[in-house]
């Protein structure tokens, strides 16, 4: 007795193929799903050493830039703790002004620029650069992260070899500035952004006849 040939799938044998072939569909969307989240995770932690990296190079920039004027605009090379200052409980955080000769946002000649930490909504470290004998101004919000600023100076006319935290002077300025940035909980700042950025200043530390001296 010769059995029929049989054409086609029984029942199970089907759900069974459907089951395998819903198993291999959902590992392989499982698979793509991961290397797609460490593809992410990859570029976000790129464009962070990016930013923080391009953030440094800014400010060593700028500051190594930094010029007095012994003209009737005097720009003042202030640096002072102002939570120490107003008498607030606060996390540390100085404020930074001076007139820097290097290329930025609005000026290619002289910008002054004031560096600190915002206390509105949105926070972060801020400069804002204003235009050296010019009307131009605008704000940067460097890094929302930012909680906190510390800043030390070290002085070629002091007799001690303690660095300052506050430097007022239109004369004179310091050989080395400090930047220590903070934030609520330091995993929150990059790598880069926990080291301390130390910038000499490459005047001669005496005031200038223009920014561009």
């Amino acid at each position: 007795m010769t059995l029929p040939k049989r054409s086609g799938m029984t029942l199970i044998e089907l759900v069974v193929a459907l089951a395998i072939t819903g198993i291999a569909i959902a590992s392989g969307y499982q698979a793509y799903a991961t290397i797609s989240d460490r593809r992410s995770i990859a570029s976000e932690r790129a464009d962070s050493i990016t930013h923080a990296f391009t953030l440094r190079a800014t400010l060593r920039r700028w500051l190594s830039n930094a010029r007095l004027t012994v003209e009737e605009d005097d720009v003042v090379f202030r640096g002072v703790d102002t939570d120490r200052r107003l008498g607030r409980d606060e996390p540390a955080s100085a404020d930074l002004v001076f007139l820097t000769s290097a290329r930025s946002p609005v000026s290619n000649h002289g910008t002054v620029v004031h560096l600190f930490v915002a206390r509105d909504s949105a926070g972060g470290l801020v400069a804002d650069l204003s235009e050296w004998r010019g009307q131009r101004s605008t704000r940067l919000r460097l890094d929302p992260r930012v909680a906190g600023l510390s800043i030390e100076f070290a002085s070629s006319v002091s007799a001690r070899s303690e660095p300052t935290t506050s430097w007022v002077s239109a004369t004179i300025l310091p050989i080395a500035v400090r930047l220590n940035f903070l934030a609520e909980h330091s995993s929150m700042l990059p790598p880069l952004l926990r080291i301390p950025l130390v910038i000499r200043l490459d005047g001669s530390g005496n005031a200038v006849a223009g920014a561009g001296a």
